[in-house]
């Protein structure tokens, strides 16, 4: 096959928990747009076969997360990014986040300073994130990051689900909106064999809900449809601090293995908001897998009209491989329309 019917991208994958982040460091020499949310935009509307060519077989899954490394145009962030979901593209993304911070440094994308903390400014398509990164020099251990400030939109919503009844939910946004589910008032353990049927439940939940809800961001918006579900149980104290299990699903079809940032961070704004948790107060979340993420409340600030929780998340993602992906123009399994200019790392034949 002739080298110009092939393009290769090159990717750093990592794993959260569990959960793979594949971050595009190779291949895309400029995403169009003056802005990172530009860019957002941009692969929204014009490049989107980027994002379904990474998450869907042959070259991946729709469980994976992708994030696009682009040029930053605030002045602190060292570099930005764009995340890519099976949901499409979330203005924010803690364990994402927390993916690119490692990956950038461990590969040298971003060089490594000497072995202690190392304060890292990235952009999101939702502002400027601060992720502190504990490192020896090599490898990173933990990554802390300042989240997407978080308020509560409405308490008490009810939906009819075919198989599951009358379900009451909470809106919350907290880099994107999620409905939040008390997860033992609808019978959930949050155990790891509930997974297929909180997929069922989650799937259900976003297709009944999204008829009634009309998500508009003061800044960004109109977001589209409810792609996030939250279920989690009452804080408890466990023997390292406080503790709660939590769920995630992303419409659609996705459990993850992962506690996620968003998903924290929404639980957070809610306990800050019921007086359970105050500033400075710190829980562990744990998935249905077992995986971990600390979360802790920094501040309480008014925000567009609402009061509103920033909180810090921690949390470790390790390396996997660096991959060298051939994409093939003739592979019938390959949908490339809109990118493959975009695309101009030739491969070799």
């Amino acid at each position: 096959m002739p080298p110009e019917h092939r393009r290769r991208l090159r990717l750093i994958d990592t794993h959260y928990g569990g959960d793979v982040s594949r971050v595009v460091v190779g291949g895309i020499p400029q995403v169009p747009g003056d802005s990172v949310p530009a860019k957002r935009a941009w692969l929204q509307s014009q490049g989107d076969a980027l994002r379904r060519l990474l998450l869907s077989p042959p070259y991946g899954d729709p469980s994976m997360c992708a994030n696009v490394v682009v040029d930053a145009d605030l002045p602190q962030a060292q570099a930005g990014y764009v995340v890519m979901e099976a949901m499409g593209y979330p203005y924010f993304s803690g364990s994402n986040s927390i993916c690119v911070a490692t990956a950038l440094l461990e590969s040298g994308y971003l060089p490594m300073g000497p072995p202690g903390r190392q304060v890292v400014h990235l952009q999101a398509p939702a502002g400027l994130i601060r992720a502190e990164v504990d490192h020896d020099g090599w490898r990173v251990h933990s990554v802390t990051l300042t989240c997407d400030p978080a308020w509560v939109l409405e308490r008490g919503r009810t939906a009819e689900l075919p198989e599951f009844g009358e379900v009451t939910y909470d809106l919350v946004w907290s880099g994107c909106f999620y409905a939040v589910v008390d997860a033992a008032a609808h019978g959930f353990a949050l155990t790891e064999p509930e997974r297929p049927v909180l997929a069922d439940f989650g799937l259900a939940l976003c297709l009944v809900a999204s008829a009634d809800l009309q998500l508009v961001h003061p800044d960004h918006g109109d977001t589209g449809p409810l792609a996030f579900v939250n279920l989690a149980s009452p804080v408890t104290e466990g023997a390292d601090g406080l503790q709660m299990t939590s769920a995630t699903y992303v419409h659609p079809g996705v459990v993850c293995r992962c506690p996620t940032g968003t998903g924290t961070a929404a639980q957070l704004a809610l306990l800050a908001d019921d007086g359970v948790l105050g500033v400075g107060d710190r829980v562990t979340s744990i998935s249905p897998s077992g995986s971990t993420m600390g979360g802790q409340i920094v501040a309480r600030t008014g925000l567009h009209g609402r009061d509103a929780t920033t909180s810090t998340i921690t949390g470790r993602a390790f390396t996997l491989g660096r991959t060298e992906l051939v994409v093939n123009l003739d592979d019938d399994l390959t949908e490339a329309e809109g990118i493959w200019e975009l695309l101009t790392g030739t491969a070799d034949a």
